[in-house]
């Protein structure tokens, strides 16, 4: 079984073999969770709207959607 040892600095290094298996690479994002007095080791969820950005870029924003609907049905109304 591999050993993990702990850095002055409170910093673990995941043996290769481990990182290989579970294709773990440079950035990756871990979560220690304790469960039953044991640590285990688990794959973050990425941050949902991180993969949103930019998704309405070139887009009306709301606001201006909304007047300009506001707009028309003032339009109407005067008719």
């Amino acid at each position: 079984m591999p050993v993990i040892t702990v850095s002055t600095r409170g910093q673990i290094i995941i043996p290769s073999e481990i990182r290989k298996k579970y294709n773990i690479k440079q950035g990756d994002r871990l979560e220690l969770q304790e469960v039953d007095g044991k640590l285990i080791l688990v794959r973050a969820q990425g941050k949902p709207f991180v993969g949103l950005y930019g998704a309405l870029k070139d887009k009306k924003s709301l606001t201006r959607s909304l007047q300009e609907e506001h707009a028309k049905e003032i339009e109407k109304e005067r008719k």
